[in-house]
């Protein structure tokens, strides 16, 4: 029950960037995406549009949880007490992931291959900030989600 809350209180700030997002809100937010699109892909499996690529259910479920995905990791950055736009490298490598892929030759496969290897250390990177302790102390981005405080 404590997921579905936690994934509700999110929902509610669902293009809210500002403030700050504990710890325990990140990640039972990030298991309910995991969850909702699990269901979605089953949900798409009945109705016969599975395969491999994702049928209209799961790509409405995908679309309608990438905008509160990006907020709460914005948020849980601003928790760390650092800015959002962190979140943009690892976005724009992801996307650009498939057009580094599609040339074809030795030297491109090469450069792929270390661009995979740049993209996944940024990744990684970016996961151990979201595993890390917020501050406790208010910080320019608000009071700490956690602790008492008179800041807010």
């Amino acid at each position: 029950m404590f997921l579905i809350q936690s994934a509700i209180y999110t929902l509610r700030k669902y293009a809210d960037f500002k403030g700050r997002a504990s710890r325990s809100e990140f990640w039972c937010f990030f298991f309910f995406v995991i969850i909702a699109q699990a269901v979605a892909r089953v949900v798409d499996l009945f109705l016969a549009s599975g395969g491999y690529l994702p049928g209209p259910v799961s790509s409405l479920t995908g679309l309608l949880l990438i905008v509160p995905q990006i907020a709460v990791a914005v948020r849980r950055l601003h928790d760390l007490g650092r800015s959002g736009r962190e979140l943009l490298v690892p976005c724009i490598m992801l996307l650009a992931a498939p057009l580094v892929f599609s040339f074809s030759g030795i030297l491109p496969r090469i450069v792929a291959l270390g661009y995979a290897g740049l993209t996944l250390l940024v990744f990684a990177n970016l996961l151990l900030l979201f595993v890390k302790e917020g501050k406790k102390v208010p910080n320019r981005y608000g009071a700490s989600p956690v602790a008492f405080s008179f800041a807010r």
